[in-house]
């Protein structure tokens, strides 16, 4: 079992292509993972086509929960759909209320299982850009035990995680 590759069937769209740069923004599916090229294979849903592509240049539409937003407390515990990422925020579909919020990663809870990738850590740099499966969110500290290995787990704060 690999818990470093985005699992299979994940809903991704295209960003940062250079050689293909018509291609960002399309939406598909991730239909596997090649470790021995480090890409995906995203099928398209539009027309079925397919194309190689490093994660970098993938962005997961996965569920989140929103948690401790102070300026719009209405929006706590509500459920959405990671749309896009810019300037250091998830730009979030939340369904219950049908509108768009930008949220910092600190106010994004990322479901159990969820395929993220480690930055901006101080104490174990050498991590930054390894990927890991979110096994757990501590509520109290708002960090997540994220599993690097079969034999590694590490705990991080929320904002140290990408997806």
């Amino acid at each position: 079992k690999r818990y470093d590759a985005i699992p299979p069937r994940t809903v991704v769209s295209l960003k940062g292509l250079v050689s293909a740069s018509e291609r960002n923004g399309d939406q598909g599916v991730i239909k596997e993972y090649n470790p021995s090229t480090g890409r995906y294979v995203v099928v398209f849903e539009e027309n079925n086509e397919s194309m190689s592509v490093k994660a970098s240049n993938l962005l997961q539409h996965v569920h989140v929960k929103i948690h401790d937003v102070k300026s719009q407390p209405e929006l706590n515990g509500k459920r959405g759909t990671v749309i896009s990422w810019s300037k250091e925020r998830y730009n979030i579909h939340v369904m219950d209320l049908n509108k768009f919020v930008s949220l910092r990663p600190a106010n994004v809870v990322l479901d159990v299982g969820v395929v993220g990738q480690i930055c901006g850590l101080n104490s174990k740099p050498e991590l930054n850009g390894k990927w890991g499966t979110i096994k757990n969110w501590i509520r109290e500290s708002n960090k997540y035990d994220v599993q690097l290995s079969a034999s590694q787990v590490i705990r991080i704060k929320v904002e140290n995680l990408r997806v």
